[in-house]
Protein backbone atom coordinates (compact mmCIF):
# COMPACT_ATOMS: atom_id res chain seq x y z
CA UNK A 1 0.00 0.00 0.00
CA UNK A 2 2.82 2.40 0.93
CA UNK A 3 4.60 1.56 -2.32
CA UNK A 4 1.45 2.29 -4.32
CA UNK A 5 1.05 5.72 -2.67
CA UNK A 6 4.69 6.54 -3.42
CA UNK A 7 4.23 5.56 -7.06
CA UNK A 8 1.10 7.71 -7.37
CA UNK A 9 2.87 10.67 -5.74
CA UNK A 10 5.80 10.25 -8.12
CA UNK A 11 3.51 10.17 -11.17
CA UNK A 12 1.63 13.28 -10.00
CA UNK A 13 4.94 15.09 -9.39
CA UNK A 14 6.20 14.19 -12.88
CA UNK A 15 2.97 15.38 -14.51
CA UNK A 16 3.11 18.68 -12.59
CA UNK A 17 6.75 19.17 -13.61
CA UNK A 18 5.96 18.56 -17.29
CA UNK A 19 2.99 20.94 -17.20
CA UNK A 20 5.07 23.69 -15.61
CA UNK A 21 7.86 23.22 -18.13
CA UNK A 22 5.44 23.41 -21.08
CA UNK A 23 3.59 26.39 -19.66
CA UNK A 24 6.65 28.59 -19.06
CA UNK A 25 6.50 30.42 -22.40
CA UNK A 26 7.80 33.96 -22.02
CA UNK A 27 7.03 34.30 -18.33
CA UNK A 28 5.32 37.48 -17.29
CA UNK A 29 5.37 38.90 -20.83
CA UNK A 30 2.67 36.47 -22.03
CA UNK A 31 -0.32 38.67 -21.25
CA UNK A 32 -2.51 41.52 -22.40
CA UNK A 33 -0.98 44.94 -21.69
CA UNK A 34 -2.71 48.33 -21.86
CA UNK A 35 -0.50 51.19 -23.03
CA UNK A 36 -0.94 53.95 -20.44
CA UNK A 37 1.52 56.59 -21.58
CA UNK A 38 4.48 57.60 -23.70
CA UNK A 39 7.38 59.18 -21.81
CA UNK A 40 9.71 61.24 -23.99
CA UNK A 41 13.39 61.98 -23.38
CA UNK A 42 12.66 65.67 -22.76
CA UNK A 43 10.41 64.74 -19.81
CA UNK A 44 7.05 65.22 -21.51
CA UNK A 45 4.38 62.57 -21.03
CA UNK A 46 1.54 61.73 -23.42
CA UNK A 47 -1.31 59.74 -21.83
CA UNK A 48 -2.75 56.82 -23.79
CA UNK A 49 -5.52 54.33 -23.04
CA UNK A 50 -6.77 52.94 -26.33
CA UNK A 51 -3.93 50.58 -27.36
CA UNK A 52 -3.46 47.05 -26.01
CA UNK A 53 -0.50 44.78 -26.79
CA UNK A 54 -1.00 41.03 -26.51
CA UNK A 55 1.92 38.61 -26.28
CA UNK A 56 1.25 34.87 -26.39
CA UNK A 57 3.98 32.31 -27.13
CA UNK A 58 5.44 34.11 -30.12
CA UNK A 59 2.17 35.59 -31.39
CA UNK A 60 1.60 39.33 -31.13
CA UNK A 61 -1.47 41.49 -31.60
CA UNK A 62 -2.20 45.13 -30.95
CA UNK A 63 -5.84 46.01 -30.39
CA UNK A 64 -6.58 49.69 -30.95
CA UNK A 65 -9.85 51.29 -29.91
CA UNK A 66 -10.94 53.72 -32.62
CA UNK A 67 -12.53 57.10 -32.01
CA UNK A 68 -15.84 55.82 -33.44
CA UNK A 69 -16.09 53.11 -30.76
CA UNK A 70 -14.97 50.26 -33.02
CA UNK A 71 -11.54 48.64 -32.94
CA UNK A 72 -8.79 47.41 -35.24
CA UNK A 73 -6.40 44.57 -34.53
CA UNK A 74 -2.89 44.35 -35.94
CA UNK A 75 -1.37 40.87 -35.97
CA UNK A 76 2.19 39.65 -36.07
CA UNK A 77 4.80 37.65 -34.23
CA UNK A 78 7.55 38.40 -31.78
CA UNK A 79 10.76 36.96 -30.44
CA UNK A 80 12.85 37.66 -27.38
CA UNK A 81 16.60 37.86 -27.14
CA UNK A 82 18.15 38.99 -23.88
CA UNK A 83 16.37 42.24 -22.97
CA UNK A 84 14.89 42.95 -26.43
CA UNK A 85 11.56 42.18 -28.09
CA UNK A 86 11.52 41.96 -31.89
CA UNK A 87 8.02 42.40 -33.36
CA UNK A 88 7.10 41.82 -37.02
CA UNK A 89 3.57 42.64 -38.16
CA UNK A 90 1.83 40.73 -40.93
CA UNK A 91 1.49 42.50 -44.31
CA UNK A 92 -2.33 42.57 -43.95
CA UNK A 93 -1.93 44.62 -40.77
CA UNK A 94 0.34 47.17 -42.42
CA UNK A 95 -2.20 47.69 -45.22
CA UNK A 96 -4.94 48.62 -42.72
CA UNK A 97 -6.25 52.18 -43.14
CA UNK A 98 -5.64 52.97 -39.43
CA UNK A 99 -2.12 51.55 -39.32
CA UNK A 100 -0.23 54.83 -39.73
CA UNK A 101 -2.17 56.56 -36.95
CA UNK A 102 -2.06 53.77 -34.33
CA UNK A 103 1.13 51.88 -35.15
CA UNK A 104 3.17 53.58 -37.86
CA UNK A 105 6.17 51.28 -37.48
CA UNK A 106 8.63 51.49 -40.36
CA UNK A 107 8.31 48.32 -42.48
CA UNK A 108 5.91 46.87 -39.91
CA UNK A 109 8.78 46.07 -37.54
CA UNK A 110 9.75 47.33 -34.13
CA UNK A 111 12.49 46.42 -31.68
CA UNK A 112 11.89 47.35 -28.06
CA UNK A 113 14.27 47.25 -25.14
CA UNK A 114 12.60 45.84 -22.03
CA UNK A 115 13.31 48.34 -19.23
CA UNK A 116 10.95 46.71 -16.73
CA UNK A 117 8.86 43.55 -16.68
CA UNK A 118 6.93 42.99 -13.47
CA UNK A 119 3.77 40.96 -12.90
CA UNK A 120 1.60 44.08 -13.23
CA UNK A 121 3.69 46.54 -15.27
CA UNK A 122 5.79 46.65 -18.41
CA UNK A 123 8.10 49.40 -19.68
CA UNK A 124 9.44 49.20 -23.21
CA UNK A 125 11.79 51.64 -24.92
CA UNK A 126 12.24 52.54 -28.57
CA UNK A 127 14.11 55.57 -29.96
CA UNK A 128 14.30 57.33 -26.58
CA UNK A 129 10.56 56.93 -25.97
CA UNK A 130 9.42 54.85 -23.02
CA UNK A 131 6.12 52.98 -23.47
CA UNK A 132 4.47 52.38 -20.08
CA UNK A 133 1.95 49.52 -19.83
CA UNK A 134 -0.17 47.97 -17.14
CA UNK A 135 -1.40 44.40 -17.15
CA UNK A 136 -4.96 44.36 -18.37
Amino acid sequence: MRRQKSAILLIISLIAFVLLACNNGDGDLDNKWQLRQYQYADGTVKPQDSIFYNFQKGSFSAVCLLKNGKYDTFFGNYSLKENKIYINLLPESIDNENYAYYMGWEDGKRTFIINELLPSSLRLEHADVCYVFRKY
